[in-house]
């Protein structure tokens, strides 16, 4: 008897295959983070790197957008396919580096304190290589970028845990409350979308390659934090 064939395995199960596969080391850095003795110390430090990188969300979105419409893209089904959903994405996460500063307000340290300092160099990078391929390769890139930093927010009952352990109000952690309620949906959304597009290879290794570049460079992020390598100024 001649055993049936397996399913083809989704788009997006690749890409997430990938994320869990390669999200350890990230996984570490964030339970020590959540666990750290110094917690209202770092997180104070947190809220600077949060806003820094979350700022350029909808701006990067943009990029993608336009590039989509490039001359060079003409016709593209993956490319427009992908502007469509970008499209309905970017009013959803507009307005919300401003959930930071209230954070920031509430903690004591003031918007004006982020908003004066100059980001660091890992974030730069972070955000920075995705424009690259944007811009200059193929704007399907993105999703990696996206699957990564909407992939798996700290659940409400956490926030409340540590929070409490830290003697901190629940006023100071309105950016990871909201996105606990909603990057589910939001990570739902790019899965069905990733799953819909027709990805070639070519596609799905590129996706591949900006997942595993976010996965590393937001460990080297969270280590940084971790070990103090920097002193903080707010």
């Amino acid at each position: 008897m001649i055993p049936a064939a397996s399913a083809e395995v989704s788009n997006s199960a690749i890409i997430r295959a990938k994320i869990d596969l390669f999200g350890g080391r990230l996984g570490q850095a964030s339970h020590a983070f959540w666990n750290s003795p110094h917690f209202a110390s770092i997180y104070r430090e947190q809220l600077f790197l949060s806003h820094a990188i979350v700022r350029a969300s909808v701006p990067l979105m943009q990029a993608a957008e336009e590039a989509c419409r490039y001359p060079q893209h003409a016709g593209d089904a993956v490319l427009e396919g992908f502007a469509r959903y970008l499209r309905h994405h970017i009013p959803e996460e507009t307005g919300h580096d401003r959930w930071v500063l209230d954070d920031a307000d509430a903690m004591g340290i003031g918007r004006a304190a982020i908003l004066a300092r100059q980001p660091k160099e890992s974030v730069a990078r972070l955000v920075g290589v995705p424009y690259y391929w944007i811009r200059h390769y193929n704007p399907i890139a993105l999703c990696g970028y996206i699957a990564v930093l909407e992939g798996r927010p700290p659940t409400l009952e956490l926030i409340g845990e540590v929070a409490a352990r830290n003697n901190l109000p629940l006023e100071c952690f309105t950016n990871l409350t909201h996105h606990a309620r909603i990057d589910p949906h939001h990570r739902r959304d790019l899965d069905d979308v990733l799953d819909a597009l027709p990805l070639t290879a070519e596609h799905l290794a590129l996706i591949g390659l900006t997942t595993l570049h976010t996965l590393r460079t937001l460990t080297e992020i969270m280590n940084e934090l971790l070990a103090g390598t920097e002193s903080p100024s707010i």
